[in-house]
């Protein structure tokens, strides 16, 4: 992933605390997807990231396997061939995937090797999102960082601050567990919209 620094933001090794538990926060008023173009390889992994990440968005849509969700943020669990093409398909690859899901955010979220990455990083094609490509999600760090980010995000923050924040771009000491990612910042400036308070009880 070392090729692509120039025009990505890297993950460094910190995480800060999410939101107090029992906290009473509004929903982010978007649709939350999830795509499983591999299979049962990856099913846990999509589990996982659904049991964190759902309560924070006011609609999730699951799509069924190997189909893609029409949604603002998108997880997809996939395997990419070497040529960065994501595998079992003739010719799809990541961008692709998020024009056809509409997402503004696409996380492939299913670790791949640095070389895929950095060459579906260069396929040309339309470039509507903002992307990240996971080489290693380090556990539970993954969805502890995206749980993080979204609620910065929910919050006001605008994506590349809170990116950056939570992923600052340098050493970090002491370095704690966090998934190694890059931010491939296609998409522009994106900011969540403002939630409505949720209702008085």
């Amino acid at each position: 992933m070392m090729g692509l620094r120039r025009r990505v933001l890297l993950m460094a090794p910190l995480l800060l605390p999410s939101a107090v538990v029992g906290q009473s926060k509004p929903k982010i008023p978007l649709t939350l997807g999830f795509a499983n173009l591999s299979g049962d390889d990856l099913a846990p992994l999509l589990k996982e990231d659904v049991a964190a990440l759902s309560p924070l968005f006011a609609r999730v849509a699951i799509a069924d396997p190997r189909k893609v969700p029409i949604c603002q943020v998108l997880f997809v669990y996939t395997h990419l061939n070497a040529d960065g093409s994501i595998r079992g398909s003739t010719s799809l690859d990541i961008r692709q995937i998020a024009q056809l899901s509409k997402a503004s955010i696409v996380v492939l979220a299913s670790p791949n090797p640095g070389d895929s990455l950095t060459t579906a990083a260069g396929i040309a094609g339309p470039k509507s999102a903002n992307l990240v490509l996971t080489t290693d999600r380090k556990g539970a760090a993954f969805p502890t960082f995206y749980r993080s980010l979204f609620e910065r995000m929910r919050d006001g923050q605008e994506l590349l601050l809170a990116w950056v924040e939570l992923a600052p771009q340098g050493p970090v000491t002491p370095p704690t567990p966090a998934p190694v990612s890059a931010l491939l910042a296609e998409g522009g400036r994106m900011s969540f919209p403002k939630a409505a308070p949720p209702p008085a009880k």
